[in-house]
């Protein structure tokens, strides 16, 4: 299972729903499937694979090494599945995780992947995709409380778009049987129902430890040293509605701002609008500021797809282990 969305959505709440599942394991961000699979001309070694290569490169990536599995653990698994596939060596990680703690099952909750559903759809054919969903105002206030992520909110806007847009365009590719849109204001009204749909999605049995999910919340979050409190306060506490609500605590210009980047996604999902026309002259500047983001962007893209051409290990690996 996949749970994929905007970042500041309530992933980290629903990851730590679903793995107190005593069946489902899913350790903290990954990040480096897609990396590692854009740069598979690095693995490739006189027309073989060279899996050995890829598990090295898995053992220093610095989210890998942050899940706590003995590196022994982790090696015998990789180990185990020498003459796999890219997708084998990759779920070796994942089964050495949960094996770990004790589980049959493994889950990813790395909210970006929601732009890489095509690719991790094909690597792995039996996944499921989770796609959660929040009001994006709601979550531009969430990203304006951290210290990374979009500054400002035409960058949280733009990227809430980008980000749900690309999400559920993949979703009705997939199809139902492999996708799952669920609205973070329905999870935490009613998590036992929910809970038991993604369940029921998931072939996986509900159980009443997933309504306990800030136990031990500190040991599961993985953050680095005092990002948890900083960063996830939120899921120490029992679920609760409001924590966050645009009506409140937005300012009336930033929410003006917000919805003339992305007023009709927030009509389409069915979330009420404050201004529901947007003049033609700030659609026109809104246009122009996502432009340049989407400019900046595409040098980004540009620069790692240079790097991974010279055959360079992704910037998701520690190159000084």
């Amino acid at each position: 299972m996949f749970v994929v969305g905007c970042g500041r959505s309530g992933t980290t709440l629903l990851r730590l729903m679903l793995d107190a599942n005593p069946a489902l394991a899913i350790p903290g961000e990954s990040h480096f499937i897609p990396p590692l699979w854009r740069a598979r001309r690095r693995y490739e070694r006189d027309g073989a694979f060279d899996e050995a290569l890829l598990a090295e490169d898995l053992l220093r990536v610095p989210h890998v090494r942050a899940w706590g599995v003995p590196e022994s653990v982790m090696r015998a698994y990789l180990g185990n599945a020498a003459g796999g596939s890219f997708a084998d060596i990759v779920s070796a990680a994942f089964d050495a995780y949960a094996a770990h703690h004790g589980k049959v099952r493994w889950g990813d909750k790395t909210p970006i992947y929601v732009l890489d559903m095509p690719l991790l759809a094909d690597l792995f054919p039996d996944a499921r995709f989770v796609h959660l969903i929040r009001d994006g105002r709601d979550v531009t206030l969430s990203y304006l409380s951290v210290s990374w992520g979009p500054r400002s909110v035409w960058e949280a806007a733009r990227k809430w778009r980008r980000d749900v847009t690309a999400g559920r365009l993949h979703g009705q590719e997939l199809g139902k049987a492999r996708y799952l849109e669920l609205r973070y204001e329905d999870l935490v009204a009613d998590p036992r129902t929910w809970l038991e749909t993604v369940c029921a999605f998931a072939d996986l049995a509900f159980d009443e430890r997933m309504l306990e999910h800030n136990k031990d919340w500190r040991d599961r979050v993985q953050a680095p040293p005092g990002g948890a409190e900083r960063w996830h306060r939120s899921v120490a506490k029992p679920v609760t509605e409001g924590l966050r609500d645009w009506r409140t605590q937005m300012a009336e210009r930033d929410v003006r701002a917000f919805e003339t980047i992305a007023g009709r996604l927030l009509t389409d999902l069915g979330y009420e609008r404050r201004f529901p026309r947007i003049g033609l002259a700030r659609r026109a500047g809104a246009g122009l500021r996502v432009g340049w983001m989407e400019s900046v962007a595409a040098g980004s893209r540009a620069k790692k797809a240079f790097n991974r051409a010279r055959g360079r290990a992704p910037a998701k690996i520690d190159r000084g282990r």
